[in-house]
């Protein structure tokens, strides 16, 4: 009888068990498909990535509709010159020029921010191009 009874509430454990795994197993397949279209880049960003894309494309488009078919020549691109104006080209070509000269002579990475208006990054490639070697 006890004996009985012990496989009873053995068998009725286990159904309870069985259940509630497949409960939460359930709960995790839902959170997972809910996740499946996720990239891990919160999607207003990439909008506004392919947004400056898009623009940088649009001034590239214009720019040479405005000019002439010419002979093609090599000409060093600097990023920043791409979405500038033509007018304001030298304006960067003059803050690249300062911002080399400013690294000879050993300025830090702030003086090349605030005096040529240049990014971090492009103020520690430009000290580390041009920079005296100790």
């Amino acid at each position: 009888m006890w004996l009985e009874i012990a496989f009873a509430a053995l068998a009725l454990l286990q159904i309870v068990t069985l259940v509630l795994l497949r409960r939460q197993g359930r709960r995790i397949e839902r959170m997972l498909a809910g996740r499946q279209g996720e990239s891990g880049v919160p999607e207003l960003l990439m909008i506004n990535a392919l947004n400056k894309v898009d623009h940088r494309l649009g001034v590239l488009e214009a720019r040479t509709q405005q000019q002439p078919q010419a002979p093609r020549r090599s000409v060093e691109i600097r990023p920043t010159q791409m979405a500038m104006p033509v007018a304001g080209q030298h304006v960067v070509a003059h803050n690249y020029e300062l911002a080399q000269q400013l690294a000879r002579e050993g300025s830090d990475l702030e003086q090349l921010m605030t005096r040529c208006g240049l990014s971090r990054n492009e103020a520690e490639l430009v000290q580390r191009l041009y920079a005296k070697r100790a």
